[in-house]
């Protein structure tokens, strides 16, 4: 709407003044200024009659991560969990040896 309203105001001042220079140079040194007003209202009528796309923004979903929890150990009958160390490699690790 305010694009139709600028259109309506700036036609009326550029029109008015294209008619008072008619005026003026056809009465006296002849007509010869019609090309300006005739950009200025071609460039005016392009802007008005090109389409405006909107482009949304993208969608970005964001997945929560997944947690997958290992069950406690459950002490078999007759075993039970030690912590001892791997001569091999000097790790701590969590055995299951016999009661």
């Amino acid at each position: 709407m305010k694009k139709l309203i600028l259109a309506g105001i700036l036609s009326v001042c550029v029109f008015g003044h294209a008619q008072a220079e008619w005026h003026h140079r056809c009465c006296y040194r002849g007509y010869s200024g019609w090309v300006a007003p005739a950009l200025i209202g071609g460039v005016i009528g392009y802007e008005l009659s090109r389409p405006y796309y909107y482009a949304p923004p993208p969608v970005v979903l964001v997945q929560p991560p997944v947690v997958v929890q290992q069950p406690t150990p459950v002490d078999p009958p007759g075993y039970h969990w030690q912590q001892m160390t791997d001569p091999q490699t000097g790790q701590n690790k969590m055995v299951l040896v016999p009661n």
